[in-house]
């Protein structure tokens, strides 16, 4: 009896610990859960290998990106540059305790990747792309090298 009661008792431990872990999400789950249904707000969840056969032939570096991902879902909003600002800003916010590994950029575009790292890959992906006129939320999974970090501003003009 005792040895059911001590293996009840861990298998309810266990089971109250992932439940808690699925109430106390990362605040870039929360952030695309809130502003996912905005006016003027697309979002998807993409399938990283079907959306690889999507990408035009030129962009060879942002096909080898998704092949590396299992994950994919993105934001992308046009319009207004304070909305863009305020929507960038919120998501750089929402990082939580992903880190910097990448800020690219490029004449009045800018990107920013955050990741966690895991045995030499970035397994977990947050990338903020801001232009005078768009911005684009990538949230992703996968075993991710620096080369594919360093392709992340190919991939992101890619989706426009």
């Amino acid at each position: 009896m005792t040895v059911f009661n001590n293996n009840k008792a861990r298998a309810l431990t266990i089971i109250g610990l992932l439940f808690c872990a699925s109430l106390f999400g990362h605040p870039i789950d929360d952030y695309y859960k809130t502003y996912k249904n905005d006016s003027g707000m697309e979002s998807k969840t993409v399938p990283p290998k079907l959306a690889s056969l999507m990408v035009d032939e030129d962009y060879p570096e942002a096909i080898e990106v998704l092949r590396a991902m299992s994950a994919l879902k993105y934001l992308n909003y046009y319009g207004d540059k304070a909305d863009i600002e305020k929507y960038a800003s919120k998501a750089i916010g929402a990082k939580g305790d992903y880190k910097e590994l990448l800020n690219d950029v490029d004449g009045s575009r800018t990107v920013n990747v955050y990741g966690v790292k895991k045995k030499g890959k970035v397994r977990k992906i947050i990338a903020v792309v801001q232009t005078k006129s768009q911005f684009l939320l990538l949230i992703g999974k996968g075993k991710l090298t620096k080369k594919h970090i360093a392709s992340l501003p190919a991939l992101s003009k890619e989706i426009q």
